[in-house]
C-alpha cells in the first residue's frame, strides 16, 4: 500500500536562514544617494548596520589628497631655493713668455723703471774660545743712514758731509751722493725724496754705538745760514750705528778664531733665513737668491780664566719688489701684446734670480744705488680682473646675457654657468650668491 505525503509533512533537516532582502534596481534619477552597509557582528543583527554618505567620504579623500600634493610641491620648492647654486668658471686671458734677460731697479722712483725696497734683518751670536792675551784697540762706530728731502729739487752732498744727532755725535757720509727732491704722487701729495748712505763717527769708542731711529741734521746748512736746506734734509738710522770701541781687547789665535767665526756666522745665517717668511711684508715679491750677508766682528769680553767670547753680527738684506709692479714690469718687457693691464705672476717659482755682479751676494744692498740682475724663467703671467663687479654686473640678469656683460671685462677670456636646479635661467638677484671661480688655462 503506497503511503501518501501532505506538504506539511515535508519539511527541512535544518532550520532555514533568513535571506537578506534585495533592493529593487531603482533608475539613478530616482536614488540621490548611495548607501554602504556594513555588519558590525552578525549578519542577523540588522540594527547594528553603519550607513555612510559615499560623497562625502570622496570629497575628503580629494581634500586630503589636494593637501599632499600641496605640501610636496611647496617641499620641492622650498628644498630647490636652498639647495640652489649659480657657479661662475671664469678663463682669465694669460701668456707665458719666454724670459732670458738682464733688468735693473732702483731704490728711488723713476719714470717706466722698476723700483725695490730693502729688507733687513739682523742677529748677534757670541761663541766662547781660549785668548792667548790682551791688547788696545781704537776703533769708529759705523752704520746707514736713510737721509730724507721734503722739498722738490735734487741736492747733492759732498763726500765727509757732516750729519749730527741730537746729543751733538757727528758722523760723516763717506761718498758723496745725490739726495732726490720730493714728488707728487697720483693723489697730488708731496712725497720726500730718500737715498741711503753709509757713515762713520767722527771719533772712536762706544758712545757712538746709537740706537736704531736716531734722527740727525746737517750742521754745515746751519753754519752757512742756508735755512730751508737745513729745514729741509735730515736723516734717521734704521737700524743701529755700532762697531765703536776704545779699551783693551782680548787676543786670539788666528786660526781658532777663523774656525769659531764661520761656525758663528753660519748659525746665524741660518737663524736670518729662517725667519724671512715670517718677517718680510705681504704684497712683495722676493728671490732667495737676492739675499746678501755682511757680518761684523763686534767687542770680544771675559769669559772666566783665559777664555773669552767672541760677538759676531750677522746682517740680511733683500730687495723687495711690489708684486703688480713687479709682474707689470715684466709684462712690459717681454710681452708685445701688452697694454699696460693688471696682470699677476702665476708661480714666482719658475723664475731663477742672480745678480750680474756675484759680489753682490756679499755686500750692503742699502748702499747700492742700483740693482743688476738676471731672470730666466718662463712665467704664466694672468690678467687680473675685478670679481665683485663681474658679481655686480650679472645680479639678476638673464643667463643669456653673460657675453655682453664680459665685453667689460677684458681680462676675462671666457666664462661658463652652471646653476641648481636646472630650471634657473637668471643669475640670483644678490651679487654674493654668485661663486665666482677662477681657472687659468683653457676651457674644457
Amino acid at each position: 500500500m503506497t503511503q501518501k505525503w501532505n506538504l506539511q509533512d515535508i519539511r527541512p533537516a535544518e532550520p532555514r536562514r533568513r535571506q537578506p532582502m534585495q533592493q529593487t534596481a531603482t533608475p539613478a534619477a530616482a536614488q540621490p544617494q548611495r548607501y554602504t552597509t556594513r555588519l558590525e557582528d552578525s549578519e542577523d543583527d540588522i540594527s547594528t548596520i553603519v550607513i555612510k554618505d559615499g560623497n562625502k567620504e570622496g570629497k575628503k579623500k580629494y581634500i586630503l589628497l589636494s593637501a599632499v600634493v600641496g605640501v610636496l610641491i611647496v617641499s620641492v620648492f622650498s628644498l630647490s631655493a636652498f639647495l640652489s647654486k649659480t657657479t661662475l668658471t671664469v678663463y682669465p686671458e694669460y701668456r707665458e713668455p719666454t724670459v732670458n734677460a738682464e733688468f735693473t731697479a732702483y731704490p728711488d722712483r723713476r719714470e717706466g723703471a722698476l723700483t725695490y725696497e730693502i729688507i733687513t734683518l739682523d742677529a748677534t751670536g757670541e761663541k766662547q774660545v781660549a785668548a792667548s792675551g790682551e791688547e788696545y784697540v781704537e776703533s769708529q762706530a759705523k752704520g746707514m743712514l736713510e737721509i730724507v728731502k721734503t722739498t722738490a729739487g735734487s741736492e747733492r752732498l759732498i763726500k765727509n758731509t757732516r750729519f749730527r744727532s741730537a746729543d751733538g755725535k757727528v758722523f760723516r757720509i763717506q761718498e758723496s751722493v745725490v739726495v732726490p727732491g720730493a714728488i707728487k704722487d697720483a693723489s697730488g701729495t708731496l712725497v720726500p725724496g730718500t737715498i741711503q748712505a753709509e757713515v762713520f763717527a767722527d771719533a772712536v769708542g762706544q758712545e757712538y754705538n746709537l740706537a736704531a731711529g736716531t734722527r740727525f741734521d746737517v750742521p754745515g746748512f746751519q753754519e752757512s745760514n742756508l735755512n730751508e736746506l737745513y729745514a729741509a734734509i735730515y736723516a734717521t738710522n734704521k737700524e743701529p750705528i755700532t762697531g765703536g770701541y776704545k779699551g783693551q781687547k782680548f787676543i786670539i789665535n788666528d786660526n781658532e778664531l777663523g774656525t769659531a767665526r764661520q761656525e758663528l756666522q753660519l748659525e746665524l745665517r741660518d737663524q736670518l733665513l729662517a725667519r724671512i717668511e715670517t718677517e718680510k711684508p705681504a704684497g712683495f715679491t722676493t728671490f732667495p737668491d737676492s739675499v746678501a750677508f755682511t757680518y761684523e766682528a763686534l767687542p770680544t769680553v771675559s769669559y772666566g780664566e783665559n777664555l773669552v767670547t767672541i760677538r759676531e753680527q750677522a746682517v740680511l738684506q733683500m730687495p723687495l719688489f711690489k708684486q703688480e709692479d713687479f709682474a707689470n714690469f715684466l709684462a712690459k718687457e717681454t710681452i708685445s701684446t701688452y697694454n699696460r693691464e693688471q696682470v699677476r705672476i702665476q708661480d714666482i717659482s719658475t723664475l731663477d734670480f742672480s745678480y750680474t755682479d756675484l759680489t753682490t751676494n756679499s755686500s750692503n744692498l742699502a748702499n747700492q744705488t742700483a740693482l743688476t740682475f738676471k731672470i730666466i724663467g718662463k712665467p704664466t703671467i694672468v690678467s687680473e680682473f675685478d670679481a665683485e663687479k663681474l658679481q655686480t654686473d650679472l645680479a639678476g640678469k638673464s643667463k643669456t646675457s653673460i657675453s655682453t656683460v664680459l665685453t667689460a671685462h677684458p681680462g676675462i677670456k671666457s666664462a661658463n654657468v652652471s646653476s641648481k636646479p636646472f630650471w634657473k635661467r637668471s643669475f640670483p638677484e644678490e651679487p654674493k650668491d654668485i661663486v665666482v671661480v677662477e681657472v687659468v688655462g683653457e676651457p674644457e
